[in-house]
């Protein structure tokens, strides 16, 4: 199942609190490899998915897949290792 939100920010996977950060390549955009995935995030919203990699101020990331509209879904925060 895919939830959509308009951004990541709607999401209750990201902390309160959260900050991004801000240095150039915080956010890194790479296609969907996963064509089960991609198959379902296309059957919720047709068109261009991509996954999106964006850094955290505190070393953490989120993790999720956006829309060529704007729309995201499934957000994951993930602390990096250390």
């Amino acid at each position: 199942m895919v939830k959509l939100l308009n951004s990541w920010r709607e999401s209750d996977a990201v902390p309160k609190g959260w900050v991004a950060a801000n240095p150039p390549g915080a956010v890194t955009k790479a296609p969907v490899h996963n064509p089960e995935v991609l198959k379902a995030l296309r059957a919720a919203v047709p068109g261009q998915w991509v996954k999106v990699y964006h850094e955290g101020a505190d070393g953490s990331e989120l993790h999720y897949f956006q829309h060529g509209s704007g729309k995201v879904a499934n957000v994951k925060h993930k602390r990096k290792r250390a």
